[in-house]
């Protein structure tokens, strides 16, 4: 048997030597190119994720970071009357703070493994994305409560890997550096539950006007279901599909055990009662914005809308409602042909200074300028007082002083100013206090021409106008624009017998966290003499009892007041007050167009109203102002002797004549206003600017500072009566003139009578000069 020979077969030829070297140098070289690009990648991937991580916000700054806060304003009982905020409302509260409900239902439709897991989720992350490739939908997410957190907190909502990424090693992070409940608090702290409101306090306030931890499970389901999407699930928009997302949430709470059976059942069949969507700002939008302007200037804008700031305020709700009330009933019962469109209301506590209701319009929706404070209106009569104030103070006049009521002139300069009382008629020689009862025009320019504007105006600083006040005469019948708050005040310091307090709206400022920022507490300071403040209180009550103010009167209660209506009617004010509050009521329009067939006495009708309600609700009880004592008493009578002594003896001889005063006693040193200041007020300044001079055996007293305009008078006296010729008389070509003018015209008073009555008729046509002199 022949063996067969296969050596054959284990012959490798060099070319197939060289294939299978190629072949392995091949394999070798894409390995190593394979490892080298391995490496790389992991390089540039651990770059990438190094440089990603570097700009990782920290985490820690969870915890401080300064959400945007809601500035509650509560009143004075503290409850609850309005919130300020920016883009987001939202209220912080801790966790104890909410209902066990809510948090249940937000864990079981939200993340039930929450307090499993490390932050991120795994089963449910691969449960969501099954999903999205199935198709079907999942009643609960895939982010963690954790990873919900941080992506609301320092993402973008933009869906990249990239994104989820970050947001995964950010949760991994938090649950490091929080617990589970630290972070399960700043969660429903943050997220938006729509209707413009963040958080779920602010959340159940604005659907069920209640507090989280006052939430019932039926509520708490509701508030749950409205996490995934705010505005779809919200109530006024599809209440169908508000209570098909609540039965999933109360579904799902079963299933974890977090309620029974019977719980779920009877929650699904309770109905919502949601509170009504509302778009008004606050309860008292007025108060509220004059509250919200004082913070601004305090704080800021941006701390009043995003500071979370605790405001205590000094608001009545009941003297406030009784104030909208009156000012939208009295101006709308008005007819249309008086112009009369607006009103505005300002109460003040005397004893301490509070503003328990403010009223700055009719109707804060049509328009939200708040007259009450923002406006500058004359003040028209309602300034009176304090021009005689500044007489009583500086000893020029007493209530029972005598003063004249008839026309007077005065020259400002560049015109002739002639006052005239609203009615018309001049009553001649009267008391002080008759003329401010009857509101007299002319004798309070008088009383202000003897005192000057100057003291006038520390006078009303003193009392409290912070307005600007310009420097003239004409403040003497308030032509100054003063707010119905300013004069609020002002009477309000006259009430507490020249005592000061600064009006204020705010009782206590405190933080979100409840640490007091600020107390305001009244400071009260003596500003004027007490004794001169009753007289003039005195003399108010006399304006309400049985003067311009009787409307007012209030059966069982000592009232003070004063009406005020300014040039054209243009504005009709009153301020009223009694011991424990003052009350100023402003009526009239934006356009400043005068007004018709409405006076004062309206206002103290309106002012009527609101006391009697006022008093009828607060039961507060009657109170009487206290006179001066026996002392202050006895020297204003010895200072009334003197002033009417000596005022006889001046103005017997007195005259004014081209705003020169001059007395035929060449004696005489002082002119009236000087002798009154040097005798009854020693501790006065003289007043430098007048001067003296002899002619013709006469002493004249002339104010250096109106010899200019007494010239410029003279010269249009010549203009007007002499046409013929306009030149520039002198004053001793003047009195030639005008006394042949008078002999003329005796002799023919003469001719026109009869033998047996020769007595000269009188003669009216110096009343009918355009310039007349006063006597």
């Amino acid at each position: 048997m022949v063996k067969a020979d296969y050596s054959f077969c284990n012959y490798i030829t060099q070319t197939e030597t060289e294939t299978r070297y190629a072949i392995r140098r091949a394999i070798k070289g894409s390995i190593i190119i394979a490892l080298i690009s391995i490496f790389l990648l992991s390089i540039s991937i651990a770059g990438e994720i190094w440089y990603i991580a570097s700009r990782f916000p920290d985490v820690g700054l969870l915890n401080d970071y300064k959400q945007d806060q809601t500035t509650l304003i509560y009143d004075i009982n503290d409850n609850l009357l309005a919130n300020i905020h920016g883009d987001e409302d939202r209220i912080i509260v801790k966790l104890s703070d909410i209902s066990p409900h809510l948090i249940n239902a937000v864990i079981a439709i939200e993340d039930i493994r929450f307090y499993k897991h490390n932050g991120i989720d795994l089963t449910g992350t691969m449960r969501a994305l099954i999903n999205n490739f199935t198709g079907e939908e999942d009643i609960q997410g895939g982010s963690s409560i954790t990873q919900q957190l941080v992506k609301n907190s320092f993402l973008t909502p933009e869906k990249s890997f990239k994104r989820k990424f970050v947001e995964a090693i950010l949760a991994a992070r938090a649950e490091l550096k929080y617990s589970k409940d630290e972070i399960l608090t700043m969660y429903l702290n943050k997220i938006y539950m729509g209707s413009m409101s963040y958080g779920v306090e602010k959340a159940a306030k604005k659907y069920f006007k209640k507090s989280a931890n006052e939430i019932n499970l039926g509520e708490a389901a509701f508030l749950a279901g409205l996490i995934k999407a705010p505005e779809g699930y919200s109530p006024y928009k599809d209440y169908k599909s508000t209570k098909f997302r609540q039965k999933l949430v109360l579904q799902r709470m079963e299933q974890m055990g977090f309620i029974s059976e019977g719980e779920k059942t009877k929650a699904e069949k309770e109905k919502l009662l949601l509170h009504p969507k509302s778009f008004k700002l606050s309860k008292y939008p007025y108060f509220v914005d004059y509250v919200v302007f004082k913070l601004r200037e305090r704080y800021g804008d941006e701390v009043v809308k995003r500071g979370g700031l605790k405001v205590f305020t000094t608001i009545d709700p009941e003297a406030q409602e009784i104030a909208e009330k009156t000012i939208e009933k009295g101006v709308g019962a008005l007819p249309r042909y008086t112009r009369v469109k607006q009103g505005a209301l300002v109460s003040i506590n005397v004893d301490n200074g509070y503003i328990q209701a403010m009223v700055g319009g009719v109707d804060f929706l049509q328009s939200n300028y708040n007259r009450a404070f923002q406006s500058r209106r004359a003040a028209g009569s309602s300034f009176k007082p304090v021009v005689y104030l500044t007489g009583f103070r500086l000893g020029v006049i007493t209530p029972n002083s005598t003063i004249y009521d008839s026309p007077i002139s005065y020259n400002t300069g560049w015109n002739i100013w002639r006052p005239h009382n609203w009615d018309g008629k001049y009553f001649g020689k009267m008391t002080v206090r008759g003329a401010l009862t009857q509101s007299r025009n002319t004798p309070t320019v008088r009383v202000a021409l003897m005192v000057g504007y100057d003291a006038i105006i520390q006078t009303a600083r003193m009392l409290g106008i912070k307005s600007h006040i310009d420097k003239n005469y004409s403040i003497a019948l308030g032509s100054l624009g003063i707010s119905p708050l300013d004069m609020a005040t002002v009477y309000s310091t006259l009430a507490r017998d020249g005592v000061y307090i600064e009006p204020t709206a705010i009782r206590k400022i405190e933080d979100h966290a409840g640490n007091v920022i600020e107390i305001f507490e009244p400071t009260p300071h003596k500003v004027i003499n007490s004794g001169f403040v009753k007289q003039v209180v005195s003399i108010l009550i006399d304006v309400v009892n049985k003067g311009t103010g009787r409307q007012a009167r209030i059966k069982g209660r000592e009232v003070a007041g004063k009406t005020g209506t300014t040039d054209q009617i243009r504005d009709v004010w009153f301020t009223g007050f009694t011991p424990d509050t003052v009350t100023t009521i402003w009526m009239g329009n934006d356009a400043n167009l005068p007004l018709n067939g409405v006076f004062s006495f309206n206002c103290a009708q309106l002012w009527g109203k609101f006391s009697k309600e006022y008093y009828k609700v607060k039961k507060i009880p009657p109170r009487s102002f206290t006179p001066p004592n026996s002392l202050f008493v006895e020297k204003l009578k010895k200072l009334d002797r003197l002033i009417a002594k000596e005022e006889d003896r001046l103005f017997k001889d007195l005259k004014v004549q081209d705003g020169i005063m001059y007395s035929d006693r060449a004696k005489r040193k002082f002119t009236p206003d000087e002798f009154r200041r040097k005798r009854r007020y020693r501790t006065a300044q003289r007043m430098p600017q007048y001067r003296t001079y002899v002619y013709n055996n006469r002493v004249y007293y002339y104010n250096t500072q109106q010899t200019r305009q007494a010239s410029k008078i003279r010269q249009t006296y010549a203009q007007n009566n002499y046409p013929s010729n306009r030149g520039r008389y002198s004053q001793s070509r003047m009195r030639r003139v005008e006394a042949a003018r008078a002999r003329k015209r005796a002799y023919n008073n003469r001719r026109n009578s009869t033998p047996q009555n020769r007595t000269p008729r009188r003669n009216n046509n110096r009343q009918n000069n355009r310039y007349y002199y006063n006597r």
